[in-house]
């Protein structure tokens, strides 16, 4: 679980230019912040998924929405060993790197179970409701009773009424069947939908 706002983010930035003999310090101090979310993100990615490699031109596309403020839901799917996973860490990576300041969370399934779990965790689920972005990952990947649909809608719900952009990754291609019809129109309401082909990437390690 990693969840990431940092209030030094809205302090006022002073814009008048720098003289020419002088250092630029406000273009300094972005330059840290970023740097400083940047090594945030590389240490709460997981070693087996900072591999270098391409990402899907959609999903990174995507990543410049987040970054413009206009970021739908990004729902990705597709078979076992597809980097549906690698992929949501990269673009969160490649957009902090491209000046995304938004708190993040980055939800695994057992992570959300634990959360779910009777008594359930509140406050780890109004986080969950109210942080920038939220990444669910492995989304549907084991089966979901009521329970558990109700806590999930309670935090997609809030989050698509307040257009709080989601990442989602399953291995279901049809989510409707999972998670039901109202749940799943709100996760694909106005998002990006990217189903990720090829073979199992882990199967030739």
């Amino acid at each position: 679980m990693t969840t990431i706002n940092d209030p030094n983010d809205d302090e006022p930035i002073d814009n008048e230019e720098p003289a020419d003999n002088e250092p630029d310090l406000d273009a300094e101090w972005r330059a840290d912040r970023i740097n400083h979310r940047l090594n945030v993100v590389r240490n709460a990615r997981p070693e087996r998924l900072r591999d270098a490699g391409p990402l899907d031109p959609r999903i990174a596309d995507w990543g410049k929405t987040l970054v413009a403020g206009s970021a739908g839901n990004l729902v990705i799917v597709g078979e076992v060993g597809r980097t549906k996973t690698w992929s949501a860490w990269e673009v969160l990576e490649q957009a902090v790197a491209a000046s995304y300041a938004g708190a993040w969370h980055f939800a695994t399934a057992a992570e959300w179970q634990d959360a779910i779990a009777p008594p359930p965790d509140r406050d780890l689920l109004r986080r969950m409701r109210a942080v920038d972005l939220l990444i669910l990952d492995d989304l549907g990947s084991s089966r979901i009773n009521d329970w558990q649909l109700e806590c999930l809608f309670g935090v997609v719900d809030e989050r698509w009424q307040h257009a709080r952009p989601t990442i989602i990754t399953s291995n279901v291609r049809k989510l409707k069947d999972t998670l039901g019809e109202r749940l799943a129109s709100r996760l694909r309401d106005g998002a990006t939908d990217v189903v990720l082909g090829g073979d199992d990437r882990r199967a030739g390690r």
